[in-house]
């Protein structure tokens, strides 16, 4: 049985119980990764999973029940379920149902071919074969993986709201090894797009040479240094503090950012975006998990801060409008999240910013952030590696340091941004950023 078919009997059961207010949420997603090692595949794996989660207002309270099978008995069981969990709750929580006649943006994220399986193992096994071709140093324990993902969302309920939407994203991940028999280093990428048309011998050199720039690096003088954070670095570091941009960590006290709307948090070259139509982004959205029109918002402009984000929930007690920023699971809570969420990139070059740097410090990775960054107060002291710039070039390697400081005063202390933004696979991303000065502790 379909979803649709699925959807028609739970809608006619509820209506059957008396029920008039009730919303059915649902995803489907299927993949396909495969792995390969020592010239030949070493791992393969394919999923296809799907669920849905019926909300429903009986007796005054929301019930919530979820099912993995869609037959006539289960969409039967479902109702009950639902109603037997609203009428457990003591809680009392406003009704807030997407209402139905609202308009929705079009989204028309990058493309992604689809390939058959037998083509992504050969795909695979051709990149392996690039990188081990990339440079006599490139280690046998060099692996790659490639995966492919296929997402549908539906959301269904009795406002008449009736909203559909999926996307595609694929991947290679080559993780290349390199030693020279003395020192061992190592790099990885992800990237993303079409596997029939990602440039394989391309892709491998680049890691190959990422891992051997790495190599002979030593540990900088403990200082405070100008600092450049690459766009890998400042995206997970982006990744790890966007929660505190979420009104619901607002108004749990979890966030800095309470009450800080039209007051000045960054440099004024800063501008963060929340936009779920991003042109490169292979993952866009019309609508967020409670069925809200999403938009294009900047959450930072120009050094202020503009809105945080909101569900239908945290929009009602703050008394503002929602900002389409709801997110869920089958078997989740109803949370705010961001879309595809990213600093506006500046026009200067990785170059230009370590020209402007001067004598400093390139972070190019960044460890341990879950357990050395704390969202709430914004402190961080991260394990980092990266390279030296000295006269304004990047210069030699360096490893074993770590960068400690404040992410929210970081954000008032960047003076320049590269031209580099690229979003990752959770559609965050940064570009490459001038720090006027962290402190850096290595010997």
């Amino acid at each position: 049985m379909n979803y649709q078919e699925f959807k028609d009997l739970v809608f006619a059961e509820a209506k059957a119980k008396g029920l008039t207010e009730y919303e059915l949420y649902y995803e489907q997603s299927a993949s396909t990764e495969v792995g390969a090692f020592g010239g030949e595949i070493n791992a393969f794996s394919g999923s296809d999973d799907a669920g849905a989660c019926l909300r429903c207002v009986c007796g005054g309270h929301i019930g919530y029940a979820s099912t993995s099978l869609f037959t006539e008995e289960e969409a039967v069981s479902l109702v009950e379920r639902a109603m037997e969990n609203a009428y457990s709750m003591e809680k009392e929580e406003p009704v807030l149902f997407c209402p139905g006649g609202l308009t929705y943006g079009e989204t028309s994220p990058k493309p992604v071919n689809d390939v058959s399986t037998a083509k992504m193992i050969e795909l695979t096994l051709d990149m392996l074969k690039c990188m081990s071709e990339a440079d006599e140093k490139v280690s046998p324990s060099s692996q790659v993986s490639a995966v492919v993902q296929e997402n549908t969302t539906c959301l269904d309920n009795s406002n008449g709201v009736h909203l559909k939407e999926s996307f595609r994203m694929a991947a290679f991940i080559p993780q290349i090894i390199v030693t020279d028999g003395a020192e061992t280093s190592d790099a990885y990428k992800i990237e993303l797009g079409s596997l029939d048309e990602i440039d394989l011998k391309d892709l491998a050199q680049t890691v190959a040479k990422k891992a051997l720039d790495k190599m002979g690096a030593g540990v900088p003088d403990s200082g405070k240094y100008p600092l450049v954070l690459s766009h890998e670095a400042m995206s997970s570091m982006l990744g790890v503090f966007s929660a505190a941009f979420s009104a619901e960590n607002a108004q749990n006290g979890m966030s800095l950012m309470k009450d800080k709307e039209g007051t000045k948090v960054a440099a004024d070259c800063v501008t963060v975006m929340d936009d779920p139509f991003y042109k490169d982004s292979f993952k866009q959205s019309a609508f967020d998990g409670e069925g809200t029109p999403t938009r294009t918002k900047a959450v930072i402009e120009n050094g202020v801060l503009k809105t945080l984000l909101h569900s239908m929930a945290t929009a009602a007690k703050a008394g503002v409008e929602s900002t389409g920023n709801a997110a869920r699971g089958v078997n989740s809570p109803i949370m705010v999240r961001p879309s595809n969420f990213f600093i506006q990139p500046g026009t200067d070059t990785p170059e230009e910013l370590y020209a402007k740097a001067g004598d400093g410090v390139l972070v190019t990775s960044v460890g341990g952030l879950h357990a050395g960054a704390d969202f709430i107060t914004g402190d961080f002291s991260l394990q980092s590696s990266g390279f030296m710039i000295r006269g304004g070039k990047k210069a030699e390697p360096v490893k074993s340091f770590t960068i400690a400081g404040n992410f929210y005063q970081m954000l008032n202390q960047i003076t320049a941004l590269g031209n580099d933004l690229e979003l990752g696979l959770s559609g965050l991303g940064a570009p490459s950023v001038l720090v006027s000065e962290i402190m850096v502790a290595g010997k």
